[in-house]
């Protein structure tokens, strides 16, 4: 770094100091506060995933319907092959919109 690049920063931390200009998002209308933080903002945040999550769910629900088939249980009027049943029903869905 030579002399007059030292001189260049020191001259920019002068301003920020005089200006209080600390990298921050300026003040701009709140509606558009968040498209601005996404656009311009470094830190960007990573969306949370409920894939962990929905895996689980999906695993203990096929446990159960084994567990079902295994043991012929029935709880409320429903066993295994009702379930079967249901999931390989088709269904017509102008049916289903003609009576909504």
């Amino acid at each position: 770094m030579n002399n007059s690049e030292k001189r260049r920063r020191q001259l920019l931390e002068q301003t920020r100091e005089l200006y209080h200009d600390r990298r921050e998002i300026p003040a701009v209308h709140p509606r558009y506060g968040v498209a601005y933080q996404q656009i311009y903002n470094d830190d960007q945040i990573i969306p949370t995933s409920t894939f962990g999550l929905r895996l689980f769910l999906g695993v203990l629900l096929f446990a159960v319907f084994v567990s079902f088939d295994k043991n012929n249980t029935e709880v409320g009027e429903v066993d295994s092959k009702r379930i079967v049943e249901e999931i390989t029903y088709d269904l017509d869905v102008a049916e289903v919109w003609k009576e909504l």
